[in-house]
């Protein structure tokens, strides 16, 4: 008895110091942990599990076709208004949306700001714009005519090599100054046939046809060095063909990205349709390489610089120098004659925007006289209105990349490879980007204080894939822009329609042109 209470006050001592020597141990490891937590204890916010691309909200996804059913016939959305069917789907599940292609393969559209802004300024040596997959299907299947997918759709070295063969002349300062006495002249031209357009009421009715007559008749002009006559009064049949191939194209790459992606499957009408514009935009581009090369008459002398570049590059194969001015014509047309279209929408529903350009281009280049680098480079107001219409009215509205690295946001974690599309336009048009962001305010761009991304307003893309006819359209719309306001008091009735053809488009846009009494 004696024995067993012994041991029963042995092992409630053991008992006793187990608890001190535990409550003494976890005193010594709160101190510890609670000092050096930093660096041996990630937090809370440390341990953060992100989502996956399969988390993003978006469309309900259907086995192998994805999502690209809610633009079928009959359900969500209109093929045509694809720039509404993303602004609905923004407003229905936030500032970000995963889509899937054919087969599954998502596609992330964002708009936020920091973004798009991250994405754009990660881009390394080669940057990764996804290609239009009808076209790049189409051209392998023609090696005939082409060496590769071309400018637009090629992506590594390949595209590298393109742009330091294709572009320098086109993106050159010293071109597009050289091109100023001739964008006078276009210019001219160009008021000279819609002045002649108006019917009894000076309404020009759809005057975007004249507009990319206009875009044509430049692009060849900076493009192969000569006119062709696109701006005169009787349209010619060549210049109607190659419209109509141009819109048939879009069209159809618009269909084959959007629609029932059949196409790779079978030869589908879009796929056929695409087919028959290509060849119809080869075979007429062929012709008119071949004019300029035969025809010096109406060589533009000063301008020949870019097509003469384009030939002599030796390192190209002749096959990729014609797949080059075909690309170039054909995205030089849209465009130019959108956004013409779109800025002088803007401007004829602002009359006092009107008349502040009037006044300025007035100031500095009087009647009578051609509009000069040094005009331009005074003329703020007048670039203003350009860029505010760019960001209001973008033709084309978001920029594609295939993310190079990973990326973190709003607690997903999209890894490399992602496609992203990148809505710079309906991020111009978010308040916390842009104050009364629906309005037109060219005097948001005069003001130096104000910080402005540039990144958001990027109707030409961004950064090493940028369009390489940038400076040249921009050329464009401002000569054009100041000689038709000295002009003409520009006039629009009701609201723009526009529909989506791969590029936001305008449509039966008649115009109101009075002429101004001095």
């Amino acid at each position: 008895m004696v024995q067993k209470n012994f041991w029963t006050k042995i092992g409630g001592a053991c008992c006793i110091v187990v608890a001190c020597i535990t409550a003494l141990v976890k005193l010594v490891l709160k101190y510890v942990v609670g000092t050096y937590s930093n660096v041996e204890y990630p937090s809370e916010a440390q341990q953060k599990i992100y989502k996956t691309i399969a988390d993003i909200p978006g469309p309900r996804s259907l086995p192998v076709f994805g999502t690209r059913w809610i633009y079928w016939k009959f359900c969500l959305y209109k093929l045509n208004a694809v720039h509404l069917a993303y602004e609905d789907m923004f407003n229905r599940y936030g500032d970000i949306i995963r889509e899937e292609a054919l087969w599954n393969i998502p596609v992330i559209s964002v708009k936020n700001r920091d973004f798009i802004e991250r994405v754009l300024r990660q881009s390394g040596k080669y940057p990764i714009r996804p290609p239009n997959e009808v076209t790049a299907n189409y051209r392998k299947s023609r090696p005939d005519r082409y060496t590769n997918t071309g400018l637009v759709n090629e992506q590594g070295e390949v595209w590298a090599m393109l742009r330091n063969k294709l572009t320098p002349e086109l993106t050159s300062p010293r071109t597009i100054r050289r091109f100023l006495p001739e964008v006078n002249q276009l210019a001219d031209d160009f008021n000279n046939l819609i002045s002649l357009a108006r019917d009894g009421n000076n309404v020009v009715k759809e005057f975007e046809a004249y507009c990319n007559r206009m875009g044509l008749e430049s692009t060849c002009t900076l493009i192969l060095g000569r006119r062709f006559g696109f701006l005169d009064g009787e349209i010619s049949e060549t210049a109607t063909r190659l419209a109509d191939s141009v819109t048939s194209q879009f069209r159809a790459s618009q269909e084959a990205f959007y629609g029932l992606p059949l196409w790779k499957l079978i030869p589908t009408k879009a796929y056929k349709d695409f087919v028959a514009s290509e060849d119809a935009l080869y075979n007429i581009v062929s012709e008119i390489v071949d004019s300029a090369l035969i025809d010096e008459q109406q060589s533009c002398t000063d301008v020949r610089s870019v097509f003469v570049s384009i030939l002599q590059t030796s390192e190209l194969d002749n096959r990729d120098k014609k797949a080059a001015i075909i690309d170039y014509i054909a995205a030089g047309i849209k465009t130019l004659g959108n956004t013409l279209v779109f800025l002088l929408y803007l401007v004829a529903k602002h009359p006092e925007v009107q008349e502040k350009i009037y006044n300025e281009i007035s100031r500095l280049a009087p009647a009578g006289t051609s509009v000069t680098a040094e005009h331009l480079h005074k003329a703020t107001y007048l670039r203003a209105c350009i860029t505010e219409a760019h960001r209001l009215k973008p033709t084309a509205p978001c920029i594609a990349r295939v993310l190079e690295s990973e990326i973190e946001y709003d607690n997903y974690r999209l890894p490399p490879g992602s496609v992203v599309l990148l809505h710079t336009g309906l991020a111009c048009l978010d308040e916390n980007n842009f104050k009364d962001a629906t309005s037109y305010r060219p005097e948001r761009w005069l003001d130096e204080l104000t910080k402005k991304s540039p990144f958001l307003v990027a109707p030409f893309g961004c950064g090493k894939r940028m369009c390489p006819g940038k400076r040249f359209v921009d050329l464009e719309l401002q000569i054009v822009l100041a000689k038709m306001v000295k002009q003409f008091e520009i006039d629009f009735e009701g609201q723009l329609k526009t529909e989506f053809e791969f590029l936001l488009t305008p449509v039966d846009s008649n115009f109101i042109l009075r002429d101004r009494i001095c």
